[in-house]
């Protein structure tokens, strides 16, 4: 299948040489689609390896080739990948609008008492500027060696198809989300959320994961601005790092937003650029269980903390949270597959509820 997608706020994919944007890179997409496929799935207590500790291997005489779930989709040491991403047509160039500085309009003290001003940079070479405009990828179904062909293996290109339209739905796609880039929306009409749907819930199961980005601890936000500047993005950033940099909490502000400072560590917490009529997304996820949080924090504290920034500082349009109070369209709904199926906008009849 071809689907287009076209940027709602600048694309940043990197490339092979000092992370250039010389082009969109097929990588950096496929890299989101996983990431999100991965916690989708963990949601729904399939398995899913940590790649952090030890990445699957291919082997035969093992039980499901060595394979996780989710390896199986999208490749491992020794297996290819279900499916081949391709762009057919790159209409994107660099984006104007990203300046080399951006400063917060905000300030504080530091340490030694001077006055200091939260900025960021961007690379100022023309080639290396994230990219805005559209393109055209084809997704195409493989079969990796040595799998027999059957129905019941088969694996469709609809089911990626599915994955890019929650992503347009919800959050972003590509590198640097933290930085505001990457919402995008696909104009040649709604994909079928179905088929991912019921790809998933053929590979659920009963695991849980307590300290690992699940759709069961993330939360999905859009709010709206009363005026729009390209330096709310980062604003926003400030703000709840101020939430969390209490006397008792550096570690946990630099484990809820990230640092790169001493042991980087990324930011848990997104928010895209203002996009279309005064929107910002923002989304993250935060652990059950973390020992940053010493028994000041819990997640719902957290979660919290930035829900109830959100609702007094902005117009807060929608708010998705799992079996929770603050969620505003099935507030404790307890049910995954009910509260994924509302996520991916799916109708009830379908499905029987």
């Amino acid at each position: 299948m071809e689907v287009e997608i076209r940027t709602l706020t600048p694309l940043w994919t990197g490339g092979a040489e000092s992370g250039a944007v010389d082009r969109v890179h097929e990588t950096a997409i496929i890299g989101s689609l996983r990431w999100w496929y991965e916690a989708i799935l963990r949601g729904l207590g399939g398995k899913v390896c940590d790649p952090t500790m030890q990445k699957c291997l291919y082997d035969p005489s093992k039980r499901n080739h060595g394979l996780c779930d989710v390896c199986k989709v999208f490749g491992a040491t020794g297996w290819r990948r279900r499916f081949r991403i391709s762009i057919i047509c790159d209409r994107t160039e660099p984006d104007p609008t990203v300046k080399p500085l951006v400063k917060a309009d905000r300030s504080y003290v530091d340490r030694r008492g001077r006055k200091r001003t939260p900025t960021w940079y961007f690379p100022e070479n023309l080639k290396d500027k994230p990219r805005s405009g559209s393109l055209t990828i084809r997704i195409q179904s493989t079969t990796p060696k040595g799998l027999e062909t059957g129905a019941k293996l088969e694996f469709q290109p609809a089911i990626i198809g599915g994955l890019l339209q929650f992503m347009a739905d919800w959050v972003t796609i590509g590198a640097r989300a933290q930085m505001g880039f990457g919402v995008f929306e696909l104009p040649g009409g709604r994909l079928d959320t179905a088929p991912l749907y019921d790809w998933l819930t053929a590979n659920a199961g009963t695991r849980t994961y307590t300290r690992m980005p699940s759709l069961r601890n993330i939360f999905l936000a859009r709010i709206r601005l009363e005026n729009v500047k390209m330096q709310e993005t980062f604003n926003l950033k400030y703000d709840l790092r101020q939430l969390f940099s209490g006397q008792q909490n550096t570690s946990l502000r630099h484990f809820i937003m990230g640092t790169t400072k001493g042991q980087r560590m990324a930011a848990k917490v997104k928010m895209s650029r203002p996009y279309g009529n005064r929107l910002m997304r923002v989304w993250g996820w935060i652990p059950e269980q973390a020992e940053v949080y010493q028994g000041f924090w819990d997640r719902d504290s957290v979660v919290g903390a930035i829900h109830e920034h959100l609702r007094t500082r902005y117009s807060l349009e929608v708010w998705r949270e799992m079996n929770s109070p603050r969620d505003t369209e099935t507030p404790n709904n307890g049910d995954f597959r009910e509260f994924l199926r509302s996520l991916l906008r799916l109708e009830e009849k379908r499905y029987g509820t």
